[in-house]
């Protein structure tokens, strides 16, 4: 009778055990929280080097590993797609930005879909099997507008913003979708007066509180805007900086430098990298100058403030539940520093910072955002691709390595391989019928114990043409259309002793093995992000044409577009508009150029001088067909007129004395952004006509 009992009791257990083992293996598994900021440089966070108060993100560095050497793929929307696939960006389909190129046959290019494509899987979709509960919140920006989402690419729940651009509730183009409903602004149940990185952080300890229930491990996904443009964020934040940025952009890169250096996060053999010739030294400006320049610094470090106190938020959060302990958790940003409005940045807005301004970090302070490093966001020099990366974990990584550095280089392609190793999850071989590409990148697991991580290939980069090699300790590096570039990282991590020369044999090995990649991951035609054409070098000749006839899709390199210095212009468009934002023309970027775009239904013609934006706008909002005219005369004078009337206002933004820097596009803005629009500014409808004529000299 008892051997019967026994067993009948032996036999329950058992069958327990096999109808419930997935949740029991699943439930004693990490939780997994990957948070991604945005346009933050290396070296903004106190424990890589800022002066920026970072208390929370400091803490979670001394309580884990640090990693010196950690790279991003130098853009948002590339970096979230290698990140979210564990693929290289143009192998799931996001070369570039979120917007579809067609080659020159007119098929589109696999490498440039942009959105994730059928031949990827997300970390949520790789982590569901294993019995994870998925969620995210903040800005997604790999292919929404093209049905790309994340409810439709494996997570249970998101709050999210098709692509950013925005913090505050009553912000332009501020939009949220809650597990796919698009909630607007004021939809319930947001809170009244959100702002965006509180918001992100209050709807991720939901979704944790939803798995908790359901007793599921958890892979949450915090993508913030921060500290992307337009910065904003609320004054009294602001006030606590303002004055502390007039030691200017050269004193504070040196004192970067010295504490990077105490703390031991870089060697001091690298030198710090010089200024590029056009940032001024700080003591040449004048004190209006320097106000203003420290104003824009005053609410960048603001911003940054904010996101590290939503990240001690989510943090306490965690822990008041009991999940800290065994979450790892990832921080890191998808690029460096951004450069992208020039040498004067941007200060627009009546109130500089709230809801309704435009304000740009600018040139000069990427630079000191990505100390000691060389350039910015865009370029695959270090400046633009070297990120933080904190991980966090304590039942997972010994009280020994606590605070320490980790030398060894990582990819955010190595994101996805970390976390299936995490979960005890597989990299699935096909995803809905469809043979999926190879997972590129490695787990750094091993990394968290100081043990070697077991990578067997070098890491690759392109963005615009931009493009690097890393393999061991040599990294071969070169901008657009410009010659290979050759570092020994090791002994110059700063990229200032070019050795291209003296290693030809190096040199010549690590192009081959770049060839190859560009060749199996989709990044070929390496014009594909501009539509298939080539990359031409930029010529010392501008243009001689007076007249350009152009259509929709339209794409002019700088050498060809019109050379419209010191020399008036006329811009006559057709247009038939099917949405009420869109670019219809631009030429040049953030520093000099002009644009023709809708936004929220009225017409706007804006010229860019030296950073500084003046623009002509209808009162009206426009639909279906109109014609309009936009001038600029050799004084810099503005005029704008719709179907013959003239928009009244007295504009003069100046001459252009330097040619912008970025080509001409039709339909779009690709370049460095002229207009107050984000980065997906696809007009919406037919151009029918677009004729842009100078004026004789």
């Amino acid at each position: 009778m008892k051997r019967t009992i026994l067993n009948l009791v032996v036999a329950a257990v058992v069958g327990c055990l096999l109808l419930g083992s997935a949740p029991v293996l699943a439930a004693n598994k990490p939780n997994i929280v990957v948070i991604l900021v945005d346009d933050m440089g290396y070296s903004d966070i106190g424990c890589y080097g800022g002066e920026i108060s970072t208390p929370n993100l400091d803490r979670l560095a001394r309580g884990g590993v640090r990693f010196t050497q950690f790279h991003n793929t130098a853009r948002c929307c590339p970096t979230r797609a290698a990140l979210l696939t564990g693929l290289y960006p143009h192998q799931a389909g996001v070369g570039h930005m979120t917007e579809e190129q067609k080659g020159a046959d007119g098929a589109p290019l696999p490498g440039y879909s942009g959105r994730l494509n059928d031949r990827c899987v997300t970390i949520a979709e790789a982590l569901k099997p294993a019995g994870y509960f998925t969620a995210m919140v903040g800005k997604w920006h790999v292919g929404q507008n093209h049905g790309v989402t994340p409810w439709g690419r494996g997570f249970d729940r998101s709050l999210n913003s098709a692509a950013g651009g925005f913090y505050f509730q009553d912000s332009p183009r501020a939009e949220v979708f809650l597990n796919g409903k698009n909630l607007g602004t004021t939809g319930k149940p947001l809170p009244k007066n959100w702002y965006s990185t509180d918001l992100w952080t209050e709807y991720g300890l939901k979704f944790v509180d939803e798995a908790r229930a359901a007793h599921q491990p958890f892979f949450l996904y915090v993508a913030h805007n921060a500290p992307h443009f337009p910065l904003q964020a609320p004054p009294e934040d602001i006030a606590r900086w303002r004055g502390k940025y007039k030691a200017g952009w050269d004193k504070l890169r040196a004192a970067r430098y010295q504490r990077q250096i105490e703390m031991g996060l870089i060697d001091k053999a690298w030198p710090l990298s010089p200024r590029l010739a056009e940032v001024p030294a700080w003591d040449s400006l004048t004190p209006a100058e320097q106000d203003r320049y420290d104003h824009i610094m005053a609410i960048y470090a603001a911003v940054v403030e904010r996101m590290d106190r939503a990240v001690g938020n989510l943090v306490e959060g965690l822990q008041q539940r009991g999940e800290l302990e065994n979450t790892l958790l990832l921080f890191m940003s998808d690029n460096g520093g951004n450069a992208e409005s020039g040498i004067a940045g941007r200060l627009e807005g009546e109130h500089p910072g709230d809801a309704q301004s435009s304000v740009f970090v600018g040139q000069c302070w990427a630079t000191l955002n990505n100390t000691p490093f060389v350039r910015y966001k865009h370029y695959t020099d270090e400046g633009g691709i070297a990120t933080p990366l904190i991980a966090h974990w304590p039942q997972g990584i010994s009280k020994a390595r606590a605070g320490q550095f980790e030398k060894q280089p990582g990819h955010v392609i190595d994101v996805m391989a970390t976390c299936l190793d995490v979960g005890g999850a597989a990299y699935p071989k096909e995803l809905k019928g469809k043979k999926l590409v190879p997972l590129q990148g490695v787990s750094l697991r091993p990394a968290f114990e100081g043990k070697p991580i077991h990578r067997s290939e070098p890491i690759f980069w392109e963005h615009e043409g931009n493009r690097a090699v890393l393999e061991g300790d040599w990294k071969l590096v070169a901008l657009s259309g410009q010659p290979w570039r050759l570092y020994n990282i090791l002994a110059d991590r700063s990229e200032q002793h070019d050795l291209a020369l003296a290693e030809p044999k190096r040199v010549k090995a690590l192009a081959a093995k770049w060839d190859a990649y560009a060749a199996r991951a989709n990044v070929l035609p390496l014009g594909g992000w501009q539509g298939g054409k080539p990359r031409r070098a930029r010529a010392a000749n501008l243009s001689t044409k007076t007249k350009f006839v152009l259509k929709a899709g339209d794409h002019l390199e700088r050498d060809q577009a019109p050379a419209a210095v010191r020399r008036g212009f006329t811009i006559k468009a057709r247009f038939d508009a099917t949405d009420p934002n869109g670019v219809i023309l631009a030429q040049g970027g953030a520093s000099h150029g002009y644009t023709l775009y809708l936004k929220d239904g009225r017409l706007v013609f804006l010229v860019r001088v030296a950073g500084k934006a003046v623009s002509l706008a209808t009162t009206q909002t426009l639909t279906g067909a109109h014609e309009a005219v936009a001038r600029l005369d050799a004084a810099g004078a503005m005029s704008l007129t719709v179907d013959g009337a003239a928009v009244s206002g007295d504009r003069t933004a100046g001459p252009f004395t330097t040619m912008p820097t970025d080509g001409l596009d039709v339909g779009t803005d690709q370049g460095g952004l002229v207009g107050e629009y984000p980065a997906g500014n696809e007009f919406h409808g037919a151009i029918s006509s677009l004729v842009i004529e100078l004026d004789p000299k």
